[in-house]
C-alpha cells in the first residue's frame, strides 16, 4: 500500500483520516491473507507501509485496530445491503437475484475470509465479540428492505431472512473448506426454491413463474 495523498498540503484532520483508512484498509488485507492470529501488527504496518511511530498516533493498541476495522467492514457491508433493492429493479427474478446478489457481495473474497476470521475470534475475545455484536445485529436489519422489496412479505422476513442468511453462511464455510469453484450453486437454487414455495403458501400473491419451469420468480 502507498501512503500517497497523505502528505503536505492537507489539514490534520484530513491526515488523521486517511491515515485510519489506510491502516484499515491493510488490516483487512491482512486478516483475508494471514488469519486472525497471523495478521499481527509488524504484519499489517508492512502492509500499510507505516512506522510504529505513525501508527501509535491513531490506534492505543492491535485490539483497537482490530475491532476498527472490522466495524468498518461490516458498516460498509450494512450500507451495500440497504443498497441492494435499488438493484432488483428490473429484474425478472427478484428474489433469486436477491440471493446471489448476497451471496456475491457478502460470502465470497475477502468479506467472507474476514467475517470468519473475526466470528472464530469472537468466541474467545469477549470484548471483540460485545463490541461487533450491534454491528452484526444492523447488517442482518439492513437486509430487510432488499427482502421485502423481493418476497410479499410485508414484515420483511423475519426469522426466515435470518435463517436464510445462516444458511448463506453455511454454505460459504463449505465452500471455503471444500475449496471448490461455487461448488454450493446447486444447493443455493435449492434453499430458493424451498424458500418461495415457504413464502407462496403464506400469502395469497403468487410468485412469479417463469415460463417452462417449477415455481420460480418474484412478485414485481
Amino acid at each position: 500500500m502507498s501512503t500517497a495523498g497523505i502528505g503536505p498540503g492537507r489539514t490534520q484532520e484530513e491526515r488523521s483520516r486517511d491515515m485510519r483508512a489506510l491502516l484499515i484498509e491493510a488490516t483487512l488485507d491482512c486478516l483475508q491473507a494471514h488469519g486472525f492470529h497471523g495478521a499481527s501488527l509488524s504484519v499489517i504496518l508492512k502492509q500499510a507501509g507505516v512506522s510504529r511511530g505513525a501508527w501509535a498516533h491513531h490506534f492505543p493498541s492491535k485490539q483497537e485496530l482490530i475491532a476498527a476495522a472490522a466495524e468498518a467492514m461490516m458498516a460498509d457491508a450494512a450500507a451495500a445491503a440497504r443498497a441492494v433493492a435499488a438493484t432488483l429493479d428490473g429484474q425478472e427474478d427478484r428474489f433469486t437475484s436477491l440471493i446471489e446478489q448476497v451471496w456475491q457481495r457478502f460470502y465470497c473474497g475477502r468479506h467472507r475470509d474476514v467475517l470468519f476470521e473475526l466470528v472464530v475470534a469472537c468466541r474467545t475475545d469477549r470484548a471483540l465479540a460485545g463490541r461487533l455484536h450491534p454491528v452484526f445485529v444492523e447488517l442482518i436489519d439492513s437486509f430487510r428492505g432488499a427482502w421485502g422489496s423481493a418476497t410479499p412479505d410485508a414484515t420483511g422476513g423475519g426469522d426466515l431472512l435470518t435463517l436464510t442468511l445462516f444458511v448463506l453462511r453455511g454454505m460459504a464455510m463449505q465452500e471455503m473448506l471444500a475449496e471448490s469453484p461455487d461448488g454450493q450453486a446447486a444447493l443455493r437454487g435449492l434453499w430458493t426454491g424451498v424458500t418461495r414455495d415457504f413464502l407462496q403458501s403464506r400469502h395469497d400473491r403468487p410468485l412469479r413463474r417463469p415460463s417452462g419451469g417449477p415455481l420460480l420468480g418474484a412478485v414485481r
